[in-house]
Parts: structure tokens; C-alpha cells; sequence
């Protein structure tokens, strides 16, 4: 090999070299911004749930009708179930969760009450902490009770532990600790 080669090649690897160590940086440094109630949601959820946690390509994933990118999903799954929803199909449970800047809360309110009318994917309030707003969909809640009321549960408890102060949710508050399933205009959620 001569030395003009080398001139170009020893840049070349240093520099993707440091390209991947700056890549893993950024990865690292997202992960600290989410926050406790994102990272460490596994440790609240049932038995038999699995979760994964989606912040890449957010802009292309499906969402509440007439929200934009959210800062992270979190998508549940039960592998260890199944319900029937027609005609001998079964499913797995599953529900996601979309985290928003609690500093939108005030526009994502107005946006969940003005989406009301549609009845397809509309926005649902799930919960919030103080540094989220969460939000769900009755099209994205695909479970029986019997699966979907413990795993609410479970993230509710694990969502108090990130309110800053009582003063953020009151139980004058129309939407605090109501069930999805409860206070849904439409019903039961999505079966099929």
C-alpha cells in the first residue's frame, strides 16, 4: 500500500469511528431526555405484557385522529393471551400509548374535545405526568376487559409516581383516573 493511500484511508476510519461513538452519544442522551416514566414503564406492567418503546420514525407512524408527532409510543402487547374478535379470528391483546410535551396539554385538550364527533381513532386522554400528556385511541386499545383493566391500572400507579404535585390533577379534574373503557362514547373498545 502506498503512503497516498494511507493518507486518505487513515482519515476515512477515524472519522467513522468518530461518527459511531457520536451516534451512540446522541442515542444515550435521547434516552436520558425521555425520562423515568417512559424508561422504566416495564417495570409496571402485568404479567404476561411486553412493551416496546418507539422514537424513531414518528412521523410515519399511525396516530390519534388529528395529533402530530408525538415524542415517543409505547406499544403493549400480550403474547401469552388471546381473545376472539368474529368469526374464529383471535388476537393478542395490545394498546399504545402516545407521550406528548406536557407543554401542549392545553391544545391536545381542545384537539380531544373537538375530535369528539369522529368516530374513528379519536384522541383519548390516558393520563400525564410532569413532563407528559399521554394519550391513547379506542382504535389502538385492541383487548378484552379482563386483559385491558389491569394493565390501566398498573401504568396509572406508575404515572402518579411522575405527577410534580397534587395541583396538576385534581379529582375535580373530569379526566383524572377515569377508565378509557368507562368514559368512552363508543363503547367497548376496539375488538377487531
Amino acid at each position: 500500500m502506498n503512503t497516498k493511500s494511507l493518507i486518505i484511508i487513515v482519515p476515512l476510519v477515524f472519522i467513522v469511528l468518530i461518527s459511531g461513538c457520536l451516534q451512540e452519544v446522541t442515542k444515550e442522551q435521547s434516552k436520558e431526555e425521555l425520562g423515568d416514566e417512559i424508561l422504566n414503564i416495564g417495570e409496571a406492567i402485568p404479567e404476561n405484557w411486553d412493551h416496546t418503546i418507539i422514537t424513531q420514525n414518528l412521523e410515519d407512524t399511525s396516530r390519534p385522529h388529528g395529533l402530530w408527532k408525538p415524542v415517543a409510543i409505547v406499544n403493549f402487547t400480550n403474547p401469552k393471551a388471546e381473545f376472539e374478535v368474529a368469526g374464529g379470528i383471535y388476537i393478542n391483546p395490545s394498546f399504545l400509548l402516545y407521550f406528548y410535551d406536557i407543554t401542549e396539554k392545553q391544545e391536545i385538550m381542545e384537539i380531544i374535545d373537538k375530535e369528539k364527533i369522529y368516530s374513528w381513532c379519536v384522541p383519548v386522554y390516558f393520563d400525564e405526568t410532569g413532563k407528559y400528556i399521554i394519550v391513547t385511541s379506542p382504535c389502538y386499545i385492541k383487548s378484552e376487559k379482563n386483559y385491558y383493566f389491569p394493565l390501566e391500572r398498573e401504568l396509572k400507579e406508575h404515572f402518579d409516581k411522575f405527577k410534580q404535585s397534587s395541583s396538576i390533577l385534581s379529582k375535580e379534574n373530569k379526566y383524572y383516573k377515569s377508565s378509557i373503557w368507562q368514559s368512552s362514547e363508543h363503547g367497548g373498545y376496539n375488538s377487531g
